[in-house]
């Protein structure tokens, strides 16, 4: 009798779980046809009938490698757009920051295709991806076909990644393979898997930490080993200048969320919310909530060592539990997400992962109100937004919702890890970690306070821009105007400012890449499948196949470079008469970057020969002499002769240096841990006008005027 009645509340309890359950079936069966339905006939023929955004860019360097091109220019964006055009890919704008260039290695095989042929057969591999992801996830988790499919199906970010051809349905089956193999206890397959994936996407080497933290030694192993064999390969097929430049100048910026639009609040980021509040930009941030850069440079690393640090030390050394397992796997790819200064909408493609994980522990200890929760906020990390940029102060705070719920979600994979009473660890060796993190937190907060000295210092002198500028590079003078490039969102045009009126060139006639000027003339790059030179004077003809023109100060000569294979030379042709013969001034073995003529009709130009930038002069007759200036490029003599001024590359960062040519003596100009390029002199050889992506997006330049002689 007693025993009957404490046995009735749990018969009621479980026949009560099993309606629900029954109910819950028939609910997942009507949404999940509803939504292959629609990504059958939306997603599907969307993605399979344009290139869209992001595919190009992989593509269009994969197929550079194919022809054998010199690749260590391929970060820059005018010269890959350049690349582009030249193969009439349908497509605004390309652009390889920040993606690595191992990762476009893996288009290899379609680079060979038409662009759009390319991304069909793409798109078949990553359907055939995700049908292999599921498997390994149906033997990971347990959980059904039909829930599987269900909770991709509720991604809007695959929609996307299907859409942009993007590379995280791969990145996803990679670290679930991995999981799975960390769960069996194949540790160097399973830290191999990881290090490739990291060669993709760099993020995916925060879980090395998690295999140093839980003392995987064959995992962490494997990692290691993958990595460097990624690097090799990276330097062996692009060179050891391109991986520098990586290294120095785009992962610092990535990991600072300073690569593309570092305000933009649409991106939901800890970096762009915290530059949107205390960082001040004349063009791109004028109304911060305060202007108080070392307030970012405290919150930044703080808040991302307070979201990541405990999936860390909630791991557990030792502890090989296949649940425990898929439980810190699951935190710590929740938190490098939430972490990420590039979210983008695809980006969280990977939560699958973590979702199915987190689903078959709730599942199987009945738990159908956290289930609701946890696929509520799945929901909502992946579709919603920053939802404007138009917003000014301390109500930014309220634009960015896809962050907070990222954070709970992160909070909630954290909770059910505490929960499940984990095996017991010393004390010692936890804080010992937390010793670890903390000094690195102190050592993140200090570098960005470095960082941040001195952007500001010549905002004063910043050339006002037309709003929606993206960039302006390469100023020019003619008469009372300025001449510039502007990246605008549908593509580079030319631009002409006289006072505050700015003229835009349109795209009827391809995109405009360079510009040159001399008093009352100037000559403009216009780029489709070759690019020419045109001349703003009628009965000038355009000089073919030619890029980045540069005239003589007297108006008598223009320069220019011509590429095979992607290394470029010097042609010089007289401007006194029409049809005057073109003449090769450089060898093959210079790949011409950049130039600029001396007062006497020479040409000062910087050129890679051993793997970096150096300066050299040449005469009109060839004779080429190195000026043994290293690690140097934009050279730009005054009008006068007297001041010789380049950029050059220290840290990570291009400053702008001027040289006495008379004595020889040097002084540094510029000092902030920004990239100030292409000067050029105005005609009282006393003023310089420059690009700078001080505050901005990496080599997303404004122009400058600035006095540098008194």
């Amino acid at each position: 009798m007693n025993a009957a009645i404490v046995a009735a509340p749990t018969h009621i309890k479980v026949g009560t779980f099993s309606i629900a359950r029954k109910w819950l079936d028939v609910l997942e069966w009507v949404l999940l046809a509803l939504l292959l339905g629609q990504i059958a006939f939306r997603t599907v023929p969307r993605a399979w009938q344009s290139l869209n955004s992001d595919f190009p860019d992989y593509y269009l360097t994969a197929s550079l490698i194919r022809e054998h091109y010199d690749m260590s220019r391929i970060y820059e964006w005018k010269w890959l757009q350049r690349q582009k055009d030249h193969r009439g890919i349908d497509q605004p704008t390309v652009g390889m920051v920040p993606i690595t260039a191992f990762s476009t290695l893996v288009l290899y095989p379609l680079a060979s295709m038409p662009a759009l042929t390319a991304k069909h057969y793409w798109l078949v591999a990553n359907l055939a991806l995700l049908l292999a992801t599921f498997w390994f996830l149906h033997s990971l988790t347990a959980l059904s076909w039909r829930r599987l499919f269900l909770i991709a199906a509720l991604s809007y970010p695959l929609r996307a990644n299907f859409i942009l051809g993007q590379y995280y349905v791969l990145l996803l089956f990679l670290l679930t393979v991995a999981c799975w193999l960390y769960s069996g206890q194949r540790q160097f397959l399973s830290g191999a898997l990881v290090g490739f994936a990291a060669g993709l996407k760099i993020f995916p080497i925060v879980f090395l930490l998690l295999f140093l933290r839980k003392k995987s030694w064959r995992a962490l192993a494997g990692g290691v080993v993958a990595l460097v064999g990624c690097l090799a390969t990276s330097i062996a097929i692009f060179g050891m200048e391109l991986n520098r430049v990586y290294f120095t100048q785009v992962l610092p910026a990535t990991l600072r969320g300073e690569c593309l639009a570092p305000y933009d609040l649409q991106a939901a980021s800890i970096s762009s919310l915290l530059h949107r509040l205390f960082i001040y930009e004349p063009q791109l941030n004028p109304h911060p909530a305060t202007n108080a850069p070392w307030m970012f440079s405290l919150l930044h690393p703080l808040i991302l060592t307070a979201v990541m640090a405990p999936a860390i030390l909630l791991a557990i050394p030792d502890d090989y539990r296949p649940c425990q397992v898929r439980l810190e796997w699951a935190a710590v790819l929740l938190a490098s997400l939430a972490i990420s200064t590039s979210p983008a909408s695809y980006l969280f493609t990977l939560l699958i992962l973590p979702v199915a994980v987190l689903w078959e522990l709730l599942l199987e200890k009945k738990e159908l109100p956290w289930i609701g929760i946890l696929l509520l906020l799945y929901v909502a990390a992946g579709s919603l937004v920053g939802r404007s940029n138009l917003v000014q102060g301390w109500i930014a705070l309220l634009e960015v919702p896809r962050l907070y719920v990222l954070i709970l979600l992160v909070a909630f994979g954290y909770i059910v890890l505490l929960n499940q009473n984990p095996l017991e660890e010393s004390q010692r060796g936890r804080l010992l970690w937390a010793t670890a993190i903390s000094s690195f937190l102190v050592f993140s907060v200090a570098t960005s306070l470095h960082h941040q000295r001195n952007l500001d210092v010549d905002y004063k002198t910043r050339i006002g821009e037309s709003t929606g500028t993206l960039s302006a590079t390469q100023p020019a003078i003619e008469g009372d105007s300025t001449l510039y490039i502007a990246l605008l969102n549908n593509g580079y045009h030319s631009a002409v400012a006289r006072g505050t009126v700015v003229r835009f060139s349109d795209k009827t006639d391809g995109d405009h890449l360079a510009i040159t000027a001399t008093d009352g003339e100037h000559w403009i790059e216009q780029v489709g499948r070759e690019s020419n030179l045109r001349s703003s004077l009628a009965g000038r003809d355009d000089i073919r196949n030619a890029e980045s023109p540069v005239a003589s100060f007297d108006g008598h000569w223009l320069a220019f470079l011509r590429e095979t294979q992607g290394r470029a030379q010097i042609w010089v042709r007289s401007m006194d008469q029409s049809n005057s013969p073109e003449k090769l001034l450089t060898p093959p073995n210079l790949n011409v970057l950049e130039m600029s003529f001396l007062p006497n009709n020479s040409l000062i130009f910087a050129a890679d020969s051993m793997g970096h930038p150096s300066l050299y002069v040449a005469d009109q007759r060839g004779k080429i002499q190195s000026l043994r200036i290293y690690d140097a490029r934009y050279p730009s003599s005054s009008p006068d002769g007297r001041w010789l001024v380049y950029s050059k590359l220290q840290r990570g960062n291009w400053n702008l240096w001027l040289s006495n040519v008379s004595n020889g003596q040097t002084s540094r100009l510029t000092h902030a841990e920004c990239n100030d390029t292409e000067p050029i002199w105005a005609q009282n050889s006393q003023t310089l006008l420059y690009a700078s992506d001080c505050g901005r997006g990496l080599w997303l330049s404004a122009l400058y005027r600035r006095r540098v002689i008194p």
